[in-house]
């Protein structure tokens, strides 16, 4: 293995898009701009929810900020290492103004307990290791998932005095303690009492905690973490990408959607509960033309396509996993937008990024959720919202959904693009986020007195 230098382009940058001008916030609040670091273990060229970091960094750097990522060898969802890239013990790229400084981790994402847990620590030490890159900034974000990630910011912290803010987006060990890896016993029961201690000592240092749910903030509190010292800032999407298009009828023909569509895009695991979907089609029968539409892979699928062809013969289509660039086309095909997650206490207190990208694409929703994404939702004016699991409600969400008529679903559409702007867009994400981390770097010992290591 050698080191490596690898200058990569994002071809999302080129897509057209609605894109807020943020970068004429720069210099807000007449503070100087700062050199921030970003620990992430996931990180483009990754998909699914490990877009989310990219996001992030670009928002940064079109403020006008100097943005470091420190992160490992792409190797999500999959488990295995991205084709276009070899494990080296240092590589550099940049991407989209970013500088990406990659460390090496142990490839893994399957369902074992040991291999997960090794591909966690492996980044981690890694990252940890990396003492030259750790004092290169001002400032360090946390993107907590898992929350293994935060290792390395209490290095720079301890070592040089480097500030840093923690950006949850799962909490820990809940997320473990709620997961199938682990079973109940002494052992897990340790492995949760020590990531408490350390989930703990990581908020004690950190000079704030950013949550993306309100429940989350609640919770920390209750667990000691003051009130003064949390934020909620919401995930926004890439709106380069996720915006209001028109239908295009021939790629809809083509794929066989027809009638009234209510569909779901996204992953098809246990926790999203998408049985209470094909059974919600036998309250439906009244409505002959509706049509139920997954677009995506997971391990329910085989279940769902066993339910469908008992329950709902001829009424639900499966169309596989579809790429970005298609699903962006997919979405405005259908008429309501299909969110869903079981009802799990760890559900209630998060915000599945679904509900965002509907509602920047400005799409009518219909949500088989609880909590604090069942609120966003009922509050965006874009749809109606059933108890998870509860397959009469759902569908008669999805009957008055149908009722309203194309032209109200527009409406209601329109109401969640609005809200999206007003309240989740990168424009108030990405300044909030970015008013943390100045304000730590300021107020850091190391701060604007001793600027970092240039």
């Amino acid at each position: 293995m050698e080191a490596g230098v690898r200058r990569a382009r994002d071809p999302r940058r080129d897509l057209p898009g609605e894109r807020r001008q943020v970068g004429a916030q720069r210099g807000y609040g007449g503070t100087t701009l700062t050199k921030i670091g970003i620990i992430t273990q996931w990180y483009d060229p990754e998909g699914g929810s490990a877009v989310l970091p990219g996001i992030i960094s670009r928002s940064l750097v079109a403020l006008g900020h100097e943005v470091h990522v420190l992160t490992g060898f792409p190797n999500y969802p999959s488990g295995q290492l991205h084709p276009d890239y070899r494990l080296r013990p240092y590589q550099f790229e940049e991407m989209n103004g970013v500088s990406v400084h990659r460390v090496p981790l142990m490839p893994s994402h399957d369902r074992s307990a040991v291999k997960r847990t090794t591909n966690y620590l492996s980044f981690a030490a890694s990252a940890a290791a990396r003492l030259d890159l750790l004092r290169k900034v001002d400032v360090w974000l946390v993107y907590s998932s898992p929350a293994t990630v935060a290792l390395p910011a209490m290095v720079a912290h301890w070592l040089h005095r480097r500030p840093y803010v923690i950006l949850m987006e799962d909490l820990w060990p809940d997320t473990l303690a709620d997961s199938d890896y682990v079973g109940p016993g002494r052992r897990t029961d340790l492995i949760v009492r020590t990531l408490h201690r350390f989930c703990d000592a990581t908020y004690r240092r950190a000079s704030h905690v950013a949550v993306i749910a309100p429940g989350m903030a609640d919770i920390l509190a209750q667990r000691g973490v003051p009130q003064d010292k949390l934020s909620v800032i919401y995930n926004w999407v890439d709106e380069r990408i996720f915006r209001p298009r028109p239908r295009d009828p021939q790629l809809a023909a083509a794929l066989g959607l027809q009638g009234f569509v209510v569909m779901y895009a996204g992953s098809m695991g246990n926790l999203q509960g998408l049985d209470v979907a094909v059974a919600a089609l036998e309250y439906l029968d009244d409505i002959p033309d509706l049509q139920l539409v997954f677009a995506g892979r997971g391990i329910e699928e085989p279940r769902l396509r066993q339910s469908a062809a008992r329950y709902a013969p001829g009424r639900v289509l499966f169309l596989g996993q579809q790429p970005v660039e298609r699903m962006i086309e997919l979405m405005p095909a259908g008429d309501v937008q299909l969110i869903s997650l079981r009802d799990r206490p760890l559900h209630r207190n998060t915000m599945p990024s679904k509900v965002q990208t509907a509602l920047a694409c400005g799409r009518p929703i219909v949500a088989a959720l609880a909590g604090d994404a069942a609120r966003l939702v009922d509050e965006s004016g874009a749809g109606f919202v059933a108890p998870p699991g509860d397959a009469p409600a759902l569908a008669d969400a999805i009957r008055r959904m149908y009722e309203l008529g194309a032209d109200k679903r527009e409406e209601l559409g329109r109401n969640g693009r609005q809200f999206y702007l007003d309240r989740l867009s990168e424009r108030i994400g990405s300044v909030a986020l970015a008013n943390l981390l100045e304000n730590a770097a300021r107020d850091a010992p190391t701060g604007r007195n001793r600027p970092a290591h240039r």
